[in-house]
């Protein structure tokens, strides 16, 4: 017994709503991911200069000194030091944020990318390829395109 294929009909109107709310939602994750990456940037800074301060605060603890022989001029010598802390002392490491769109997934034909440049051109050209159609409904095929999006 062979399995027929679905033969659906979608209203281009529903389709072409459904994609401009899928891109509202793909321009919103991007914004809260880049404003995560700026709080994560003033988080590490403040993260640093709370581990400077320990360490400031520990120096009976040293173990190595190093004389850093690249960096040196005639107007200053840097220096690397070690200090020994216990982890309890520290302060928890601000984690980075996982952006939402990165990378592809699949091979070949079958490849999608997951680029957020690349979603935000693919979406934006159903939509408006979508809007210069004169039919009223969409046939399976086109919906198949673009179905990965919603």
């Amino acid at each position: 017994m062979a399995n027929k294929g679905i033969n659906i009909k979608v209203s281009k109107d529903k389709l072409v709503t459904a994609l401009e709310e899928k891109l509202s939602e793909v321009h919103s994750n991007q914004a809260l991911y880049e404003a995560g990456v700026e709080t994560h940037k003033d988080n590490w800074k403040n993260y640093e200069e709370a581990i400077k301060k320990i360490a400031l605060k520990n120096l009976d603890s040293v173990t190595d000194v190093t004389q850093s022989r690249w960096q040196s001029d005639d107007d200053f010598t840097v220096f690397e030091i070690k200090v020994k802390i216990d982890n309890t002392k520290l302060p928890t490491e601000p984690k980075e944020p996982t952006p939402p769109y990165k990378g592809g997934r699949g091979y070949g034909r079958n490849y999608v990318s997951n680029d957020y440049d690349d979603i935000v051109a693919d979406i934006t050209n159903a939509i408006r390829m979508l809007r210069l159609s004169d039919e009223e409904v969409i046939s399976t095929a086109t919906y198949a395109s673009v179905a990965k999006y919603l």
